[in-house]
């Protein structure tokens, strides 16, 4: 059973059309009202794009990845949104701006912390491009403010990643060093080894060859004590060669060991920033919300909306009683 139909909502509409445009003009005024009492917020962006590397690179390696003026990937751009969106980064724009009275957030009150964090964090907003750029934008009832605390942002990013990369260069250059002695200490051995068999009379394989063509050249009486020479390095050359090879490698390690401190070293006391910035923040000349003529329109509608259902539940109550309460 069909209790109402368009035209039946048409006619209704035409002969309520005087309480209707009344209402919505009502809900128009008193919306343009409201719209005038809510603080207008102003937003400010910023355009970022983060860094390849986080280090100098000083090395083969590192070079093969690419250098300092290289663009980051889209890893790198996640990376950095969830060091923007990180508490630590976050409490110490809260701290540097003074946020607790700028929101009027008492900080010895017992949510204070958790108030202040979600008043921040619902006016800030972290967005990554197709083109792995990141826009910064901040809303706040101070353009300045607003365009402050987005250049700011960028700025504790690069003390944020800093202060990662310090404390793990640091470690590493540690271990590095320790390794580095007992590198040294392993080398120290086998020089010693070495010139055991130097003062022995055992040479090189280099030289052992011309041992040989001395010995052929050599007169009758020298022979007898180079033939000595000779037999010892015969018998002990083998050891020399052995022990010369482990020398070089060891050395070679040591090599890389230095490359590899001076690389952690670099992490630790050079400070490169981590983004290249597009765009800097400046103030907004005009507020970003509220709308006011959206307010109004979105009060007109929704009244008008809401009077009509109540005039088609008034009018037809009596049947839909009937029809859809009854036993």
């Amino acid at each position: 059973m069909e209790l109402i139909n368009l035209a039946d909502i048409v006619r209704l509409i035409w002969k309520n059309r005087k309480l209707i445009i009344s209402i919505a003009l009502i809900a128009a005024i008193i919306a343009g009202i409201a719209s005038f009492l809510i603080t207008p917020y102003y937003k400010s962006s910023t355009t970022i794009y983060p860094g390849k590397l986080s280090q100098a690179p000083i090395n083969e390696t590192a070079l093969r990845r690419g250098n300092m003026m290289d663009f980051g990937s889209t890893e790198e751009a996640e990376q950095t949104i969830e060091i923007l969106s990180s508490t630590n980064l976050q409490e110490r724009i809260i701290e540097k701006f003074h946020l607790y009275d700028h929101y009027q957030i008492k900080k010895n009150e017992p949510l204070s912390r958790t108030l202040v964090l979600k008043e921040f964090q619902g006016n800030i907003a972290f967005k990554r491009t197709k083109f792995n750029s990141i826009v910064i934008t901040v809303l706040d009832k101070d353009p300045q403010i607003a365009a402050n605390i987005a250049n700011a942002i960028p700025v504790e990013l690069d003390s944020v990643k800093y202060e990662m990369i310090n404390t793990r260069a640091s470690d590493l250059v540690k271990n590095l060093l320790t390794q580095k002695e007992i590198q040294l200490q392993k080398i120290d051995i086998i020089k010693k080894s070495m010139n055991q068999f130097k003062a022995e009379g055992v040479m090189s394989q280099f030289e052992r060859g011309y041992l040989l063509q001395a010995y052929a050249e050599s007169n009758p009486s020298e022979r007898s004590r180079m033939k000595s020479i000779i037999d010892l390095n015969i018998s002990k050359g083998e050891d020399f060669d052995r022990t010369e090879r482990e020398l070089d490698y060891e050395l070679d390690n040591l090599y890389l060991l230095e490359k590899y401190i001076t690389q952690a070293k670099a992490d630790v006391e050079v400070r490169f920033v981590q983004k290249f910035i597009v765009d800097s923040a400046i103030p907004a000349e005009k507020k970003s919300s509220p709308t006011k003529w959206l307010i109004v329109v979105v009060a007109m509608m929704s009244s008008v909306l809401l009077c009509i259902i109540l005039l088609i539940l008034r009018t037809n109550w009596p049947e839909m009683k009937k029809v859809y309460f009854s036993e």
